[in-house]
C-alpha cells in the first residue's frame, strides 16, 4: 500500500483543496536536488543550489527525512517519487483501451451509475430484487480484464450486506416467535396458579367441615416447568439481538471500508456506486464510518479534508474527483489544439496521477500520447542533465523543447544556466588568484568549487594545467630543504620569487615566511646601523660593531648569514683601536688577569665612552677585584 499511497493522496487534494499533482520529476528516480535540499555543508557539493522553477512550473519539494512532499500549499505523502515518473511513463506507452469489450463494459457502468443516480435523487428505497440486479449487472463487469474484480467485489459486499440483513430479519422473527410462546406460558402459568389457588381454598373448608380433600390436585409442578421455559426463552432473545448488532456492525464496516477503499485506490466510480447504494443496502439512516480512526484509510478519506466521516462524504469526495479528472483531459485537448505542449503535459500528469482508471484516462488517443511522450521525454533529458550540472545540454534541450511549444518559457531557466556558469568561473578566476599567492588550499579549494558548480566548464582544463604545474614545483622545495638545513637564509632569500611556490606545501609556507622575516630584519637592521655610522665615523662604527657582535652572540643564525658576517668584520675594521682593546680586555679576563683586564675596558671606554661591552666588563671585574674573589 505505501507505494501507492501517493496516488491516494492526490485526488482527495484534488476534491479538497485545488492543489494540483506536481508538474515535473526528477528523471534520477530520487528527488531533484533542487527539491531534496543540499546541506551546504556537504563538501562534495560545495557552491550547489537547488533549482529554480523550471519551465514555468513549481518544482516539487522533497523532504526524505519523511516522504512528505510540499506542493501547491499542500503536503503529500509520496512513499516512492519513481513509482510516480513510472506510472506515468507506463500510461504514455500503453495502447489506448478503446475495444469493443471496454466500449460494452463503460456502457454497463455508465448504465449502474444512471440507475443509482435517479434513486438517489428520489424518495424511492431501492428494494432487495433491484440491489441483486443491481449486484448481478456489478458481477457481469467483473469478467472485463480492465475491471480488475473490483465490480465483483463491490456486488460481493453488496450481496454479503443484504445477506446480513436477511440474516437479521430472521432474529428478528424468532424474536417474536418467542414472544408468543413466552405470553402463551404466561397465561398457562397465570390460569394454573388460579386453579391451585382455587382447590386450595376448597380444601381447606372441607378439612374444617370434617370431608375428604382426595380430590385436590396441585399444578405446581406444571407452574415451575412453565417458569423455567419462559426464562429460558426470554434469555434467547438478547443473544438474538446482540448477534444481529454485531452483525450488522461487522458488516457496515466491511462495506465502508471497501468504499473507502475504492476511493483510495481512485476507483472512483465503484466509490460512487458503493456510496449511493449504501443506504439502501442499510435502511437505519446511519451513515456514520465505524472505522478506526487511526487506520490508514480513514486518515486518507477524512484526515485530510477535515469533512465528517459519513458514505456521503465519500460520494462527495469521488464525484468531485471525477469532475475534476474530466476537466483535466478537456484542459489536455484544449492546449494540445493550441499547440502548448508543456500545459497539455502538466494537466495530463495530473488527470492519470488522480484518475489512471476513469475511461476519460484509459481512452486517451495514442497520437495525443505520442506527442507529450516526445516533451516528456525532453523534460526528463533537462532534469537529468540539470541534476548532472551539465547546462550547455540544458539549453540545447530548452532550445528543441520550445521548437515543440511556442509558449515555452525558457528565460528563468536560461539565467539560472547562465549565473551557474558564471559563478563557476568566478571561483576558477579566485583560484587562479590563490596560485599567484602560493596559496595551494585555496587553490585547490576554489578549483574544487568551481568542478561541483559546473563540472564541464572548459576552463577547468587550464585549471587542471596549473595543477600540473604545482606537481612540477617539487625540486624546488626539495632544494629550499636542503638550504634551511644549511642555514642559507640568504640564497633563499635572494632567491625568494623562484622558492615562493614552495609556499603552497603548508608544511613549508610557515618556514619560508620565517625565512623572509628573518633576513628582512637582517637587512634592516644593517640599513639602520649603516645610517647611524655614516653621521659619525668616530662612534658609529663602534656602536655598529657592538650591536652586531650582540645579535650574533644571541642568535647564531646571524653568524650564518654572510652579509651579516661581513658587515660585522668591516665594522670592526672600521673601529679597530675599540675592537682591539675590547677582545684584549676578554682574553685578560679569561687568563685571570683582572687588573690588565680592567684596564683593557676603560681604555675602550675612552674610543667609545657608551659602550654597553666595556661598561659592563669593567663592573664585572671591579667586582671581582673588590670581592678579593681573585
Amino acid at each position: 500500500m505505501n507505494t501507492l499511497r501517493y496516488f491516494t493522496l492526490i485526488p482527495l487534494m484534488v476534491g479538497i483543496a485545488a492543489a494540483q499533482m506536481p508538474s515535473s520529476f526528477d528523471a534520477s528516480g530520487r528527488s531533484t536536488q533542487a527539491q531534496s535540499g543540499v546541506s551546504n555543508d556537504d563538501p562534495n557539493r560545495v557552491g550547489e543550489t537547488p533549482p529554480p522553477q523550471m519551465f514555468g512550473m513549481e518544482l516539487p519539494l522533497l523532504d526524505p527525512s519523511n516522504d512528505t512532499m510540499s506542493y501547491g500549499g499542500a503536503k503529500f505523502d509520496v512513499g516512492n517519487n519513481a513509482v510516480v515518473r513510472e506510472r506515468f511513463e507506463k500510461f504514455l506507452r500503453q495502447t489506448p483501451d478503446d475495444s469493443e469489450a471496454s466500449r460494452i463494459y463503460r456502457k454497463k457502468l455508465e448504465s449502474i451509475l444512471d440507475y443509482t443516480q435517479r434513486y438517489s435523487k428520489s424518495s424511492d428505497k431501492i428494494g432487495s430484487k433491484t440491489l441483486v440486479k443491481i449486484g448481478t449487472g456489478l458481477y457481469d463487469m467483473s469478467s472485463y480484464p480492465g475491471d480488475g474484480e473490483q465490480s465483483g467485489t463491490l456486488a460481493s459486499a453488496i450481496v454479503s450486506a443484504l445477506d446480513v440483513q436477511r440474516a437479521n430479519r430472521r432474529r428478528d422473527q424468532a424474536n417474536a416467535e418467542l414472544d408468543k410462546e413466552i405470553d402463551k406460558l404466561i397465561t398457562k402459568t397465570n390460569t394454573l396458579t388460579n386453579r391451585n389457588t382455587q382447590k386450595g381454598n376448597r380444601s381447606s373448608k372441607t378439612s374444617q367441615g370434617g370431608g375428604s380433600n382426595g380430590g385436590y390436585t396441585s399444578h405446581t409442578y406444571l407452574i415451575a416447568a412453565n417458569t423455567s421455559k419462559i426464562a429460558e426463552k426470554k434469555a434467547k432473545q438478547p443473544a438474538n439481538e446482540a448477534a444481529s448488532l454485531a452483525s450488522l456492525q461487522a458488516a457496515k464496516i466491511n462495506y465502508q471500508a471497501l468504499v473507502v477503499w475504492f476511493l483510495a485506490q481512485r476507483r472512483y466510480d465503484h466509490a460512487v456506486i458503493g456510496a449511493r447504494v449504501y443506504r439502501h443496502v442499510f435502511k437505519d439512516g446511519d451513515t456514520e464510518v465505524k472505522l478506526d480512526k487511526n487506520s490508514d484509510a480513514y486518515k486518507m478519506a477524512f484526515g485530510i479534508s477535515g469533512l465528517p466521516p459519513t458514505i456521503n462524504t465519500v460520494d462527495a469526495l469521488a464525484n468531485n474527483a471525477r469532475r475534476e479528472v474530466q476537466q483535466s483531459i478537456d484542459a489536455v485537448f484544449s492546449a494540445l489544439a493550441q499547440n502548448k505542449l508543456g500545459e497539455a503535459t502538466n494537466r495530463l500528469i495530473t488527470a492519470v496521477a488522480a484518475g489512471e482508471y476513469m475511461q476519460c484516462v484509459a481512452t486517451f488517443p495514442s497520437k495525443d500520447r505520442q506527442r507529450i511522450a516526445e516533451y516528456w521525454t525532453l523534460r526528463k533529458r533537462s532534469l537529468t542533465a540539470l541534476n548532472a550540472r551539465d547546462y550547455d545540454n540544458v539549453e540545447r534541450i530548452a532550445d528543441e523543447m520550445k521548437k515543440l511549444d511556442s509558449e515555452f518559457d525558457d528565460s528563468l531557466l536560461r539565467s539560472y544556466t547562465s549565473g551557474k556558469k558564471r559563478q563557476s568561473n568566478f571561483a576558477l578566476r579566485s583560484a587562479r588568484k590563490a596560485l599567484a599567492e602560493g596559496n595551494d588550499e585555496e587553490f585547490r579549494k576554489h578549483v574544487t568549487e568551481a568542478a561541483v558548480i559546473w563540472p564541464l566548464n572548459p576552463n577547468l582544463d587550464k585549471g587542471e594545467e596549473e595543477i600540473a604545474k604545482l606537481d612540477s614545483f617539487e625540486p624546488q622545495k626539495a632544494e629550499f630543504k636542503v638550504l634551511v638545513e644549511r642555514k642559507e637564509y640568504r640564497t633563499i632569500y635572494n632567491e625568494r620569487e623562484r622558492f615562493k611556490v614552495v609556499a603552497t606545501d603548508p608544511e613549508l609556507e610557515k618556514k619560508y615566511t620565517e625565512v623572509l622575516e628573518h633576513v628582512a630584519r637582517i637587512d634592516a637592521t644593517l640599513a639602520e646601523l649603516e645610517s647611524f655610522a655614516k653621521q659619525d665615523r668616530t662612534i658609529g662604527p663602534c656602536t655598529a660593531y657592538e650591536k652586531l657582535d650582540e645579535m650574533k652572540k644571541n642568535n647564531e643564525l646571524y653568524a650564518a648569514d654572510k652579509k651579516f658576517m661581513n658587515e660585522y668584520n668591516r665594522y670592526a675594521s672600521e673601529a679597530h683601536d675599540f675592537v682591539e682593546a675590547i677582545r684584549y680586555a676578554e682574553d685578560c679576563e679569561a687568563r685571570g688577569e683582572h687588573g690588565s683586564a680592567l684596564a683593557c675596558y676603560y681604555r675602550a671606554r675612552c674610543f667609545y665612552p657608551n659602550s654597553n661591552l666595556a661598561k659592563a666588563g669593567a663592573d664585572r671585574v671591579t667586582a671581582i677585584i673588590v670581592s678579593a674573589q681573585y
